[in-house]
């Protein structure tokens, strides 16, 4: 087992997917499931989650990490949580917003700004970590192979860098939030 950048990148190019799917099955067909009331309640829930700061972010965002990173079932855990975040977010722009062009405008923030991309690489680690030792498991079991010290390394370097990207994320995920505080207010008015 080894360091492999490369599958990073690809479990990145999922989450992508995964969320740009989802977000637009949630922005149209949620609606029909998930009633306002309840995305009212959690964007109550999330502005007053962004005032507690940086450490909580970090805090919540690294027990999501923790999860995906735990072998055999961290890669499970990986696609639930994008699929119910991808979810989320189309059912909460379609009722704040209901703007197509906003579905879009939410994805990019959430992908691409500066905390997105640091975040979603974070979990990317984490999971690329977790299929690893996962794949290191299997050929235990199958005799084809086996789980060594190398291997328990590569998915401890996976995990710890995954923990110091969403350090960096959190706190730049503060920023943004405090920065942009009047236009993100601004536009659910």
């Amino acid at each position: 087992m080894r360091f492999d950048l490369r599958r990073v990148i690809i479990v990145y190019a999922i989450e992508l997917l995964v969320l740009t799917v989802l977000s637009i099955i949630g922005f149209y067909i949620g609606p029909l499931f998930v009633n306002e009331s309840m995305i009212t309640s959690l964007e109550n829930e999330l502005r007053g989650a962004t005032g507690l700061g940086p450490n909580y972010i970090f805090l919540h965002n690294l027990v999501i990490d923790t999860l995906m990173a735990i072998p055999v079932v961290g890669p499970f855990f990986f696609v639930f949580t994008l699929a119910t975040t991808g979810f989320v977010l189309g059912v909460f722009v379609s009722y704040a917003l209901n703007s197509p062009i906003g579905l879009v405008l939410s994805l990019l923030v959430t992908m691409f700004f500066p905390h997105g991309i640091i975040e979603l690489f974070a979990y990317a680690f984490s999971t690329s970590g977790s299929l690893l030792f996962t794949g290191g498991i299997i050929n235990t079991i199958r005799r084809r192979g086996s789980v060594n010290r190398d291997g328990v390394i590569a998915f401890i370097i996976y995990y710890v860098i995954s923990v110091i990207l969403l350090y960096i994320a959190a706190n730049v995920e503060y920023f943004e939030i405090t920065a942009l505080k009047g236009i993100i207010s601004g536009m659910f008015s």
